[in-house]
C-alpha cells in the first residue's frame, strides 16, 4: 500500500511535439484563453478545467480524479500530450475510469504547489508534467511525471485495480499522508537578520560550485533569490563576492544566455551551463536583469550592464503585448516545426545560407562546424571574435515565429516594474526611456488592482482567473520600488490597500494561503513560503512584521537557502513610514 504513495518518474528522452491529430475531438478545454489548456482542447481525453463542481461530480460517481498540471513552455508536457493524451487507447481508458482534470500551473499555482509538495514528500522530487491521482474526496494518493504510453497504461491499471479492491485502505493512507499545519510559534523571535545571514553564508559555502558557479547540482538553475540575497549583503565576504562574479560570468557567457536574441533560458541540463532547456520565462528575465544591473553598477562591469540591457530588450521585443500594456509570460522550448530548441539552433546549411562568406568562415572555425553538431538540430550560437554584430543580426528569430504563452501574469509584471526601477538607477544613458516604460507599466498595474484583480490577462486583454498571493506581493513590491524612485506620495494609498487586502484575503490563523479559497482538502496555510524560481511572496508581505517572522523562525534557521528572500524581511521599508 505504501508504494502507491510514492512518486514515480523516469528518464526523459527528446521527442518532437505540437502536432494535433487531423480528426481530433473537442472537450471542455477547446478555445480556452490559456494557450496551455487550449492546446489540449482537441485531445480525445475528456478533459475538464478545475472548478468546484469537480469534487461534487467525482463523489457522486465515485470516480478517481486524474489531475494533470503543466505549462505552455514545458517541453515534456508537450511530449506527454503527443504520446498519451492524443492516443485513443490511453484516452479511452482515462475516460472510462477517471474524471480527468487539466490545470495550467501558472493560472492555478495553489493547486500545483499542493501537488508538488505531495510528490516531493512522498519521494523527494517532483516536476512537470505533474500528475496526481486523487480519491473522489480530493485526497492525493499517487503521483508521477512523464511516462511513455505502455508504462502509463500499466500505472493507470494498477491504480484502478487497487481502488476497486481496497478503497478504504486507499482513503486511510491518503488521509495519513496529508500534512498537518505547522504549530504556531508563540515564543519571541530569537533569530536576527545577522544570524540568518550567517547561517545563509555557511550553507552557501557548502553548496556553492566554486569551479563553474551556481550551486552544485547535475542541472544548473539561476537560483535568482539566492544570488540576490548573496549580493545584497552589506559586509559581503570575499568568498561570496568571488562566487557571485564567477556565477554571473558563467551565466552570461555560456549557453544559459541566448546570445543572438537576448534573454536567459530557464536552466541548463548539465552542471557547466552548456546545454539549455530552451524555454524562456518572463520572471527569469526580470530577476536576472535586475541583478546584472546592480552588479554592473557595483563592480563597474560594463559587460554586466550590457547583459541586463539585452535581457530587457529581449522582453520588450518578444514578450510585450501592446493590447494589454503588459508583458506576456514565456516562450516555448519547441518551435513551430515541433523541434526542441529549433528557434535557437542552426544547421551548417542554414548558417551558410544566412551568413556572408567571411562571417561563415569565422563561425565554421570557432564553432567547429566540421565536427558533429552538439544538438540534433545544429549549433547554439556563441559570440565570435570577429563579425559578431553581423552574425547576430542575420541569425535573429522574428518574435512571431516563436510559440509564445500569450497570457500576461500580473505578478510577473510586478517583478518587471522592480527591474525597470533598478535599470533607471543603474543606466543613466537610457534613464529617460526607462522611466517612461516604468511609468506605463506602473499605471497599468495600479489600474488592474483597482477592483477585483485577475491572475492574468489574455492575448485579447480579457481577465483570467483571480490574483493570488504572488500577484499581490510582486505588484506591491514593484509599486513600492516605483514610489521610492519617483517620490510619488499619491501611490501610498494604493500600497496600503494592497498590503491590507493581501492580509485579509490570504492570511489565516494557520498562516498564508496561495489563494482566497484553497480548493482541495488538506491544503492549509504556511507561515513562510519557500523561494523557488520566484522569490517568496510571504517574505515581501511579512516585511518588518516580527510576529509573522516569529512563526517562521524554525524554518528560517534550518533552511536559510530555501528562504533566501527572508533576508530582507527584518528591516525592509515599512508602508506605514512617511515617504517624502
Amino acid at each position: 500500500m505504501r508504494a502507491f504513495l510514492f512518486f514515480f518518474s523516469c528518464l526523459l528522452f527528446p521527442l518532437s511535439l505540437f502536432a494535433q491529430p487531423e480528426s481530433a475531438s473537442k472537450n471542455a478545454l477547446d478555445q480556452h484563453a490559456s494557450p496551455y489548456l487550449a492546446m489540449h482542447g482537441q485531445d480525445p481525453v475528456n478533459w475538464q478545467p478545475w472548478q468546484p463542481s469537480v469534487l461534487k461530480t467525482a463523489q457522486q460517481n465515485n470516480q478517481l480524479i486524474f489531475l494533470s498540471s503543466g505549462y505552455f513552455s514545458c517541453h515534456w508536457c508537450h511530449v506527454m500530450q503527443q504520446e498519451n493524451y492524443q492516443d485513443t487507447t490511453v484516452a479511452t481508458y482515462l475516460n472510462q475510469h477517471f474524471l480527468s482534470v487539466k490545470i495550467d500551473r501558472e493560472l492555478s499555482p495553489d493547486i500545483d504547489q499542493y501537488l508538488i509538495q505531495f510528490a516531493q514528500k512522498a519521494a523527494g522530487h517532483a516536476g512537470w508534467p505533474q500528475h496526481v491521482i486523487l480519491t473522489p474526496d480530493g485526497l492525493p494518493f499517487f503521483a508521477f511525471v512523464y511516462q511513455p504510453k505502455a508504462q502509463l497504461l500499466t500505472t493507470l491499471k494498477r491504480v484502478v485495480a487497487l481502488w476497486k479492491s481496497s478503497p478504504d485502505q486507499v482513503r486511510q493512507a491518503a488521509l495519513k499522508a496529508i500534512s498537518k499545519p505547522d504549530p504556531v510559534q508563540t515564543q519571541p523571535l530569537r533569530l536576527t537578520q545577522h544570524d540568518f545571514i550567517q547561517r545563509f553564508n555557511q550553507q552557501l559555502s557548502y553548496q556553492a560550485d566554486e569551479l563553474s558557479g551556481g550551486l552544485k547540482a547535475s542541472n544548473k538553475f539561476p537560483n535568482a533569490a539566492i544570488l540576490q540575497t548573496a549580493f545584497d549583503q552589506k559586509n559581503r565576504p570575499d568568498m561570496i563576492s568571488d562566487w557571485l562574479q564567477l556565477t554571473l560570468d558563467q551565466m552570461q557567457s555560456q549557453h544559459l544566455f541566448d546570445h543572438v536574441n537576448g534573454g536567459f533560458y530557464r536552466y541548463t541540463i548539465d552542471p557547466e551551463w552548456q546545454t539549455p532547456h530552451f524555454e524562456k520565462m518572463l520572471y527569469t528575465q526580470a530577476l536576472l536583469a535586475k541583478l546584472y544591473y546592480q552588479a554592473g553598477n557595483e563592480w563597474q562591469r560594463k559587460d554586466y550592464i550590457e547583459t541586463a540591457r539585452q535581457t530587457l530588450k529581449y522582453a520588450e521585443t518578444h514578450l510585450w503585448n501592446p493590447k494589454t500594456q503588459l508583458f506576456r509570460g514565456s516562450q516555448s522550448a519547441i518551435d513551430q516545426n515541433n523541434i526542441e530548441g529549433g528557434n535557437y539552433l542552426l544547421t551548417k546549411e542554414a548558417l551558410k545560407k544566412k551568413l556572408p562568406p567571411d562571417a561563415y568562415e569565422q563561425v565554421r572555425t570557432e564553432w567547429q562546424l566540421d565536427q558533429p553538431a552538439p544538438y540534433d538540430a545544429g549549433w547554439h550560437p556563441k559570440p565570435t571574435r570577429q563579425f559578431w554584430p553581423i552574425i547576430q543580426a542575420r541569425l535573429q528569430s522574428h518574435p512571431d515565429t516563436i510559440p509564445t504563452d500569450t497570457k500576461s501574469i500580473l505578478g510577473w509584471n510586478g517583478l518587471m516594474l522592480s527591474t525597470y526601477v533598478t535599470a533607471y538607477q543603474s543606466d543613466p544613458t537610457h534613464s529617460k526611456q526607462i522611466k517612461q516604460k516604468a511609468q506605463r507599466l506602473a499605471q497599468r498595474l495600479v489600474q488592474a488592482f483597482q477592483a477585483d484583480p485577475p491572475r492574468a490577462f489574455s492575448l485579447e486583454n480579457k481577465p483570467m482567473g483571480k490574483a493570488n498571493i504572488q500577484d499581490y506581493a510582486f505588484v506591491l513590491q514593484g509599486l513600492k520600488d516605483w514610489q521610492a524612485m519617483t517620490k510619488q506620495r499619491s501611490i501610498q494609498t494604493t500600497l496600503l490597500k494592497l498590503q491590507q487586502q493581501a492580509e485579509t484575503i490570504f492570511l489565516s490563523s494557520q498562516g498564508w494561503h496561495y489563494s482566497d479559497a484553497p480548493p482541495l482538502p488538506g491544503q492549509h496555510g504556511i507561515w513562510a513560503m519557500e523561494d523557488d524560481a520566484l522569490p517568496s511572496p510571504t517574505a515581501i508581505l511579512d516585511c518588518g512584521n516580527s510576529a509573522h517572522l516569529a512563526h517562521s523562525q524554525n524554518e528560517l534557521q534550518r533552511y536559510p537557502l530555501a528562504y533566501a528572500s527572508y533576508a530582507t524581511a527584518w528591516n525592509c521599508h515599512s508602508l506605514t513610514e512617511r515617504t517624502d
